[in-house]
């Protein structure tokens, strides 16, 4: 078995570029899979953000620190890759598909201000803006089906009805129906979804929600 012996620093500069791979390995197939910006919903050029705290570099420090805490480290580096993998599982834990508007906010929010201070306001429902965000700690990952937007809400305006998926970190996953029947033209879909209870600041991360999913479902007849 392969093994690291080194410090924290050393590891980073010898062992991280392996594992930067891995993680724009993933990074490019979640956002494929995402198709949309988990905080507005549009659909422009789409880039990768770590979830605040849990970067690449923090990752493997929180890692690394449950193995010693002396200077020097002895790193079994097959084991460590597969902790390092489980920490990226699933990968909402670490990442963020935001527009590149949404990602330079959310970066500068991260880096000018304690989130203790900031708020990442939800969309209004009647708003068409891009929302200002305010704070890296809470967003909730929400994923649409068609991913797009605009094609979203004209699906649902049409059928009234969609399926909320909720998935939890100690792995169960929930359906809900939405009945939109009040939904209208003027009606935000990001907004009224980030606007119920369950998913507003706060109450997801209670619940231990890592991510919500809804999808059109056209009702039978």
């Amino acid at each position: 078995m392969p093994i690291f012996t080194g410090t924290s620093q050393e590891f980073k500069r010898y062992v991280g570029p392996r594992l930067r791979n891995f993680v724009q390995m993933i990074t490019k197939k979640h956002k494929a899979a995402v198709g949309a910006c988990e905080h507005c919903g549009c659909g422009g050029q789409l880039e990768s953000a770590h979830v605040k705290g849990r970067d690449r570099n923090q990752i493997i420090d929180l890692l690394l620190s449950a193995i010693s805490t002396e200077s020097v480290l002895t790193v079994e580096l097959k084991q460590f890759e597969k902790n390092f993998k489980l920490e990226h599982d699933p990968v909402e834990k670490a990442i963020l598909i935001l527009c590149r508007e949404c990602h330079m906010k959310y970066d500068t929010a991260i880096h000018s201000a304690p989130s203790s201070t900031v708020d990442f306001a939800p969309v209004a429902e009647h708003s068409g803006a891009v929302p200002v965000i305010e704070s890296p700690d809470s967003i909730l990952p929400i994923t649409l089906e068609p991913s797009q937007s605009a094609e979203f809400k004209r699906q649902l305006l049409a059928c009234r009805h969609a399926q909320i998926t909720t998935f939890h970190n100690d792995g169960r996953v929930e359906h809900h129906p939405w009945d939109a029947s009040r939904f209208s033209d003027t009606s935000n879909v990001m907004g009224n979804l980030r606007s119920r209870p369950e998913f507003r600041q706060g109450a997801w991360r209670q619940s231990g929600i890592v991510k919500v999913h809804v999808r059109i479902v056209a009702r039978d007849g």
